[in-house]
């Protein structure tokens, strides 16, 4: 005769404690549908989500899950691989929901009504996206712009857990013990499939597009993917453009270097510039080092018809002078390191090569070179003092770390010493004075 009392207790309480949290439920609307195809391919040619420009930050979906879900609905049309054609996307994102009145009233109706009210968060996307070839042409773009609805209602009592009429493109949702409709679930539900349609805007452009010019362009692609000899070892290399836009003058190719497969989710064991556009338009081959090899590692670039074509990887016996007497990229984050590593390169370079150099060097030449040694000094000290000045600048402020800055102006100062006695020496070799 007790477990009815208590049984009816339970059921009270239970119905209590969903009456007072609240219930909730939601359906979705969607203007646009990713292609359902998941054997879409065009052949051998595979794209990749490469560069992604959002209207303001944290702005979602994230390139992240854009590209986690194009791969997974278009197996054989996107890759990770750097070798695909890389596409960009240029993202805008809207939302628009109640007003504070509005809110008020609907919570008004929601804790006093039997019958729970519908409200709209409106979700509006324009999407913009480009298929680049490795010199920046576009060859194909595409803009599409959707909307997602999330219909939803709330309600103290448990009728707010009765569908939404009306249909739902997606999953409807359900929830008890919760009055917050636009929660997590539904979140990473409408950038889901915001993800999945941008994808899709991508496919269609591609369908769209000449097939010949983009069989072409990533037949061209494929080949900037080349095996060099470091340290005696084979590495995979890749010949790209750091930024995947059209160039313009000071754009460079980078040579990046890995130990495994070229992709976007591995982090390259080094990265150089190997070539440089001018002011002309003209790309000119740029020689630099390769910082994590044990020899001494040249790598610079192959230009053919006005085209970076490959690398060119050489080791020479000992550093020579003029390749580090211009101050090196301090525009990095690591920009510590390759002042470090450039100012040791530079000593032993000093030790083992300017000897010969004096010897071998026409007077104009070590005009050229003194002229130089000269403009690196001037940069270097202005280096120096601005990385002082900001130091102190933190320290009087309380804000920031300045040893970074400390070390900076100590590194520049070093490199500064070190080259005052080549410069003397070229000189003298040029001059007699």
């Amino acid at each position: 005769m007790r477990k009815r009392p208590v049984l009816a207790t339970g059921l009270a309480l239970a119905l209590a404690a969903l009456v007072l949290s609240g219930c909730s439920a939601a359906r979705y609307t969607s203007t646009l549908k990713p292609l359902d195809d998941k054997n879409l391919e065009f052949g051998s040619v595979r794209f990749a989500m490469s560069s992604f420009t959002y209207e303001r930050p944290g702005v979602q979906p994230s390139p992240q899950l854009i590209d986690e879900r194009a791969r997974a609905l278009y197996p054989s049309v996107f890759t990770d691989d750097r070798a695909g054609l890389p596409v960009i996307i240029d993202f805008k994102r809207s939302d628009s929901s109640l007003s504070d009145g509005g809110k008020m009233l609907l919570m008004i109706f929601t804790m006093f009504g039997i019958v729970p009210i519908p409200h709209t968060d409106r979700h509006g996307f324009t999407v913009r996206a480009c298929v680049l070839d490795s010199l920046g042409e576009p060859l194909c773009e595409r803009e599409e712009t959707f909307e997602i609805d999330v219909i939803a209602w709330a309600s103290y009592w448990p009728l707010g857990l009765l569908p939404v009429p009306g249909p739902s493109d997606l999953p409807r949702e359900y929830r008890a013990g919760d009055l917050v409709e636009w929660g997590e679930a539904s979140r990473n539900k409408v950038n889901n499939h915001a993800a999945e349609c941008i994808a899709g805007v991508v496919a269609r452009a591609v369908k769209s597009a000449d097939q010949a010019k983009l069989r072409a362009a990533f037949q061209e692609r494929k080949s900037r993917v080349q095996e060099i000899i470091v340290d005696g070892k084979p590495y995979k290399s890749f010949l790209t453009m750091v930024s995947v836009s059209k160039p313009k003058p000071g754009s460079t190719f980078d040579l990046l270097v890995y130990q495994g497969d070229v992709r976007y989710s591995a982090k390259p064991i080094d990265q150089a510039v190997v070539a440089r556009l001018d002011e002309s338009g003209r790309w000119q081959p740029v020689t630099s080092y390769l910082r994590s090899a044990r020899t001494l590692t040249r790598v610079s670039a192959l230009i053919e018809n006005n085209v970076p074509v490959r690398a060119v990887v050489q080791t020479p016996e000992t550093p020579p002078l003029p390749d580090f007497i211009d101050t090196p990229d301090l525009s990095g984050p690591d920009r510590m390191d390759n002042l470090r590593w450039n100012n040791d390169i530079l000593l032993e370079a000093k030790n083992r090569s300017l000897e010969r150099l004096l010897k071998t060097e026409s007077r104009n030449d070590l005009l050229d070179l003194a002229t130089r040694i000269e403009k690196s000094i001037l940069d270097l000290s202005a280096q120096a003092e601005r990385a002082k000045d900001r130091a102190q600048a933190m320290v009087e402020k309380g804000e920031g770390d300045p040893a970074p800055d400390r070390e900076l102006s100590v590194l520049c100062r070093q490199r500064i010493e070190i080259l005052k006695p080549v410069l003397a020496a070229v000189k003298y070799a040029a001059t007699g004075k």
